[in-house]
């Protein structure tokens, strides 16, 4: 997704407490702990689309020798991506994320 210059300038506005007069088309993340889904800049990421992206990626990183520099590049790359959705999976990180929405929820 790319991002134009307006909206980029309205975000980084925004993120120094302009507040409502910055307004970007991005919306706060959240995660629905019901469903297991996560809502983060617009994408909507359910519980089975991240397990299908780890096999994917675990997939992807089995694939790379270890012998050769770029492909252990790589095999580094899609270990970050398995460890950041196994990090959205974690029960203590679901947690914290449901009470940060229902604390600005609640505001």
């Amino acid at each position: 997704m790319a991002i134009n210059r307006a909206d980029l300038i309205n975000q980084l506005a925004a993120s120094m407490g302009a507040g409502e007069y910055a307004p970007t088309k991005y919306e706060n993340s959240r995660f629905n702990a019901e469903t297991g889904t996560l809502y983060c800049n617009g994408n909507k990421v359910s519980k089975s689309v991240a397990e299908q992206a780890i096999n994917h990626f675990t997939q992807m990183k089995n694939r790379c020798k270890a012998n050769d520099l770029q492909t252990k590049q790589m095999a580094a790359i899609y270990q970050c991506a398995i460890d950041a959705i196994k990090t959205m999976q974690d029960p203590a990180v679901k947690s914290l994320l449901q009470a940060q929405y229902s604390d600005k929820a609640a505001v």
